[in-house]
């Protein structure tokens, strides 16, 4: 059958020439957008351009259209909106190309010479494919598809049919007075509509408008494995960069949000004086009745014996459903074994050892370890005073002595260089004046006199120098001396660094020495007792056992 390129072809020259200017501009408003900021920039109702597609689709080669053979790479030379007039992705649909777009090239001889693609059916289409459409019911060739032509839809009818031998010749036979058929198909390429711009950035906080163009119904979920509303979450005021902290499509694929993404709210708990948990944790609030909540791997094997090294690689994973009381009935060998294997204690080796309960404190604070799985709260509470784990309202409420009903020894059990403290309790004095005023509310002993006699060693380096004022003219201030908070000052070992003091280190003399027998620029000395006369202020000759310091010598 011969196929043609109507003059009308080239009527549209002009047309044509038109749009590419105007796909150039395009494409060079996006390239400067993004050269700018890094960011992509795509315009869903311009003209489709390798650069609106590639943010997404890294691998643009690979068709997945059932039954057929085609590849990007051999129409390279021709423009994606030959093939694409509007944006491919529009409304939680994906268009594809029809048949009448591959003919525009498809069978259509390139002057007298051959034509520009092949137009047989093989060439595109795989042994496999089922060529009769769908719509070609039993009874076609009858009154359905005169139909059809009645619709005005006889032009396409000639992408397949050839006029004179399945048209012509069976209407004579059929004594059908329909008059002859064009002889040739009339191809054509389709117009873009003219739209409003509609511009999205692929970089950024997520917002709505990123996805509108895309998802009119942002709740078209698979069925059968999650129930989710987006609304329920936008009428709480939370922002689309509260669970989807990056665009969620990209050149690698799309980024779903896992189950742990969820916990950062599901399962969360409020201070109990407030609202309790933020959000449910019962699975059958998030996933219906038919969706299998035990993962494949929990084979009675995993259950008994194996899933051991899966908690120590990411326990925060099997947190997500497990809580200590289903541990707890297996490790302490209140239940049959998954396996049928006989119930046992599961004690860790290193609870063992001479100096676990010493040493257990800081390890869980690292957590470097599965404390939950076998303790709760009342178990530590058997040893500490403090409830331990702290409950959400600690971090709120543990200064107050009738809440917490704590001591400092308590405390110094996990928390001993109090790191952790002076994060939050200093860090708002920082810049304030170190007199006795400003630190005595929260530290009593720190007024007793002499301040060379105060038992608490830290507590005496800051006292002896409320009264610096008297020489200097005004207080020190506490960022003076803790430069930085924090053990970014340590190197490593505990040991303090030459770039400053760390607000956990007791003393380091490098720093008082630059006081302490040091000469101002006129040669005056700028505070009292140099070398080891500034030792002997808080460690006099001889062991002072009421006061519980060490001895120090003086050479």
């Amino acid at each position: 059958m011969l196929r043609t390129a109507p003059t009308a072809g080239a009527r549209r020259t002009s047309w044509l020439i038109a749009m590419a200017v105007v796909a150039t501009a395009v494409a060079w408003a996006v390239a400067l957008t993004t050269l700018a900021t890094g960011i992509p920039v795509v315009d869903m109702t311009g003209e489709v351009t390798r650069d609106s597609c590639s943010p997404c689709h890294i691998r643009l080669d690979e068709a997945d259209t059932p039954g057929l053979t085609y590849s990007h790479g051999t129409h390279i030379m021709v423009a994606c909106s030959s093939c694409h007039p509007v944006m491919p992705h529009e409304g939680g649909e994906t268009s594809r190309p029809s048949m009448a777009g591959c003919f525009a090239c498809h069978g259509v001889p390139h002057s007298a010479g051959p034509v520009l693609g092949s137009g047989e059916c093989g060439t595109c289409h795989t042994p496999a494919f089922d060529l009769r459409p769908d719509t070609h019911v039993e009874n076609w060739a009858g009154e359905p598809h005169a139909r059809s032509v009645e619709r005005g839809r006889l032009n396409d009818c000639l992408l397949c049919h050839d006029a004179l031998i399945d048209c012509d010749m069976c209407h004579i036979g059929q004594e059908v007075e329909v008059g002859r058929i064009p002889p040739i198909y009339i191809s054509y390429l389709p117009v873009r509509p003219e739209r409003p711009s509609w511009k999205i950035s692929l970089g950024g906080p997520v917002t709505p408008g990123q996805c509108l163009f895309c998802h009119y119904d942002f709740d078209a979920f698979e069925p059968g494995r999650i129930i989710f509303r987006h609304g329920d979450h936008v009428s709480r005021g939370f922002n689309c960069s509260s669970c989807h902290p990056v665009f969620p499509h990209g050149p690698e694929g799309t980024v779903y949000n896992t189950m742990a993404d969820c916990y950062r709210c599901h399962s969360l708990e409020h201070a109990a004086s407030l609202r309790g948990l933020v959000a449910t944790e019962e699975c059958v609030d998030c996933h219906p009745p038919s969706f299998e909540l035990v993962p494949e791997n929990h084979t009675p094997e995993f259950t008994a014996r194996e899933h051991g090294a899966m908690v120590e690689e990411d326990e925060s994973y099997c947190t997500l459903c497990h809580k200590s009381p289903f541990c707890q009935e297996c490790h302490r060998s209140q239940r049959e074994m998954a396996d049928g294997s006989p119930p046992r204690f599961v004690v860790p080796e290193d609870h063992t050892e001479s100096v676990w309960l010493s040493q257990h404190g800081p390890k869980f604070l690292d957590a470097t370890g599965t404390c939950w799985a076998c303790h709760d709260s009342p178990s530590c509470e058997r040893c500490h005073q403090t409830p331990m784990p702290h409950p959400p309202e600690w971090f709120t409420l543990h200064g107050v002595s009738d809440y917490s009903k704590h001591d400092d020894a308590d405390c110094n059990i996990c928390h001993k260089d109090r790191e952790w403290c002076q994060e939050c309790h200093h860090d708002q004095v920082r810049r304030v004046d170190l007199v006795e005023e400003n630190c005595t509310p929260c530290h009593e002993e720190m007024a007793f006199k002499p301040a060379t006699q105060i038992r608490h060693q830290q507590y005496a380096e800051h006292a002896v120098h409320f009264n610096v004022a008297e020489v200097t003219g005004r207080p020190y201030r506490c960022y003076e001396c803790h430069a930085t908070w924090g053990s970014a000052n340590s190197n490593g070992n505990g040991d303090a660094a030459h770039v400053g003091p760390s607000a956990e280190i007791g003393h380091d003399l490098r720093l008082c020495y630059d006081c302490h027998g040091a000469l101002d620029f006129q040669s005056v000395i700028i505070a009292p007792w140099p070398g080891a006369q500034l030792c002997g202020r808080c460690h006099p000759e001889g062991p002072v056992a009421d006061q519980g310091r060490p001895a120090f010598q003086l050479q």
